[in-house]
C-alpha cells in the first residue's frame, strides 16, 4: 500500500527540506526508502542529496504566470500524483508552493485518487516562533485537514528561533490545541548548537552525510580548528539523535492514520 509524505509551509526557512532528509533517513533505514520529490523550481533537496536522486517537478511558467493562472502548472502537478500512488514517495513542498499544490489537490480532488489506490499520508509542518511562520504552518494544517481528512498531520515545532513559550494562550496555540483534539501530532525539533550548522547548510551537506564525518573533516571543511570541530561534529550529531528519536514513532506507524 503506498505511502506518501509531505512536507509544508509557505514560509522559507522554517526547515522543511532538513526535515524531509532526516524522514528519508529513518525510512531507508528501516527498508522501507521514499522516492523524494522537489514539489518547487528551487530543487532544494536535489542540491542537497543530489540531483539524480530527487524527481524534480518543474513547473514550465514563472511563479507569477502561475499566481496569476494556477491551473498552467496543474499539468506538471499530475505527474506527481502518478509516482504517489506507484510508490513510497516523500514530497518537499517548496516555500510559497504550498496554496497552489493544495488548490491543486483540492480541484483535482487527489483525496478520493488516494483512497481509491489505497494511499496513506503523513503531512508534517514545521514551524519555528515567528509570527508569519506560525500563520502559514496553521494555514496549511487547516487545509490539509479540510482535503485530505484521513491524512495524518504532524506539527513539528522547530526551535532553531527560540521556545514557543510566548505563544502559550494566544489565538494561534488555542487553534493548535483544538486541532490537536481533532487528531493533530506535535513533535518538538530542537535548535541545532553547532559551530558548523551554518557551514553544513552552505555546502549542502545532508544530515546522513554530515554524521559520517570525523572532526578532521569537519576542520577541513569548514576552517574550524580541530576542538571546534570536535564540538561541532558531537553536538550536530546530539542534535540529530534526538530528532530521530522524535520522529521514530510515527515513521513507525506510518499508514495507521490518527490514533489516540
Amino acid at each position: 500500500m503506498p505511502h506518501t509524505v509531505w512536507v509544508a509551509n509557505g514560509k522559507g526557512g522554517v526547515g522543511k527540506s532538513v526535515l524531509m532528509m532526516a524522514l528519508a533517513a529513518i525510512y531507508e533505514a528501516s527498508g522501507r526508502p521514499l522516492r523524494l520529490i522537489d514539489a518547487d523550481d528551487k530543487a532544494k533537496l536535489g542540491e542537497f542529496i543530489g540531483t539524480d536522486q530527487v524527481l524534480s517537478l518543474k513547473l514550465g511558467a514563472s511563479i507569477d504566470e502561475i499566481r496569476a493562472n494556477p491551473s498552467l502548472a496543474y499539468s506538471y502537478w499530475d505527474r506527481l500524483a502518478e509516482e504517489i500512488v506507484e510508490r513510497d514517495t516523500g514530497v518537499d513542498v517548496g516555500a510559497n508552493m504550498d496554496r497552489l499544490i493544495l488548490s491543486w489537490a483540492e480541484k483535482s480532488n487527489l483525496n478520493a485518487l488516494f483512497e481509491e489506490s489505497g494511499v496513506t499520508m503523513d503531512v508534517y509542518v514545521p514551524i519555528t516562533a515567528e509570527p508569519l511562520a506560525v500563520a502559514s504552518g496553521l494555514e496549511v494544517l487547516e487545509t490539509v485537514e479540510r482535503i485530505f481528512p484521513g491524512s495524518r498531520r504532524v506539527l513539528v515545532l522547530n526551535k532553531k528561533a527560540g521556545g514557543f513559550d510566548a505563544y502559550g494562550g494566544t489565538p494561534e496555540f488555542r487553534r493548535i490545541e483544538a486541532m490537536r483534539d481533532r487528531g493533530l501530532y506535535i513533535v518538538e525539533m530542537a535548535g541545532c548548537v553547532s559551530e558548523a550548522w551554518t557551514d553544513f547548510e552552505r555546502l549542502k551537506l545532508p544530515p546522513a552525510k554530515v554524521i559520517t564525518l570525523d572532526a578532521k573533516s569537519v576542520a577541513s571543511l569548514t576552517g574550524l580548528g580541530i576542538l571546534a570541530a570536535r564540538r561541532a561534529a558531537g553536538d550536530y550529531a546530539t542534535w540529530l539523535k534526538q530528532l530521530t528519536l522524535a520522529l521514530a514513532p510515527l515513521t513507525r506507524t506510518s499508514g495507521a492514520g490518527p490514533t489516540d
